[in-house]
């Protein structure tokens, strides 16, 4: 998975960098089957951290992501998603060794609401370190339809918040204006984007009847030291886990 100079000028200028058919049918079809058994878990039940929403469109209850499933918790899921070769990609993009700091499965169930346009760095993460670099497994076709991630592409963003603390860069839907300084990644299972944690980035509301499953990985430079557990901790005495007959309303979401 190593990145050639082409795809890291890419990321560079961009912010982030797509590529394609990283992981292969196989792994993939590992992958969706760990992220179904997880789903339906009683939450909580290994020490996985579970999100539930009510959704705006069906108002239904909906798992809408899950955290803090790697390293021990799920050994063979993590070796499937951090092979040697996506460690090197991210030592190319962050100048030195990663450092996992968190780890969320996105789920887009039909029904499920809209990401507004925002920076990952806004939620907080000022409190741990400066710059944090995303690894992003699509597991589920990701299409306009069924809330494809859309990113600024033009470049032009500064590398600090450009909006309050946990607050969007703006409530509106997809597709954000100017529209042309924005791309929908229209992306398969097996491909990655690498984006860092400034880049302006959100999705549309899955108006099709096709879930819709990405993998985050973020991580920190190892100069910055191991801060997962500090995060973690901090984030569920503010926005702790819940279960699905306490799902929240979708205006309590939080990057």
């Amino acid at each position: 998975m190593g990145l050639n100079a082409e795809q890291i000028k890419t990321f560079q200028d961009k912010g982030f960098v797509v590529l394609g058919s990283v992981f292969n049918a196989a792994v993939m079809k590992k992958v969706s089957n760990y992220l179904d058994e997880m789903a339906i878990k009683h939450p909580g039940e290994d020490g996985e951290a579970m999100y539930f929403e009510r959704s705006p469109v069906t108002d239904e209850n909906v798992i809408v992501r899950i955290e803090h499933f790697l390293g021990e918790l799920n050994p063979d899921l993590t070796k499937l998603l951090l092979p040697p070769s996506a460690i090197n990609s991210l030592t190319q993009l962050l100048g030195e060794p990663p450092v996992l700091f968190k780890e969320k499965i996105n789920y887009k169930p039909p029904g499920c609401r809209a990401d507004k346009l925002h920076q990952d760095q806004a939620a907080g993460w000022n409190a741990y370190c400066d710059m944090f670099l995303t690894m992003a497994i699509v597991v589920d076709e990701n299409r306009k339809d069924n809330a494809a991630l859309s990113f600024l592409k033009s470049g032009n963003y500064e590398k600090h918040l450009m909006s309050e603390e946990w607050k969007p860069l703006t409530y509106d839907d997809p597709p954000y204006q100017p529209v042309d300084d924005y791309e929908l990644l229209e992306a398969n299972p097996g491909d990655v984007i690498f984006f860092d944690s400034y880049v302006p980035h959100g999705s549309p509301a899955n108006e099709s009847s096709r879930g819709r499953r990405n993998i985050f990985l973020t991580f920190n430079r190892k100069s910055d030291g191991d801060m997962r557990e500090r995060y973690y901790q901090d984030k569920w005495m503010n926005y702790a886990p819940n279960i699905i007959g306490d799902a929240r309303s979708h205006e309590s979401f939080r990057v």
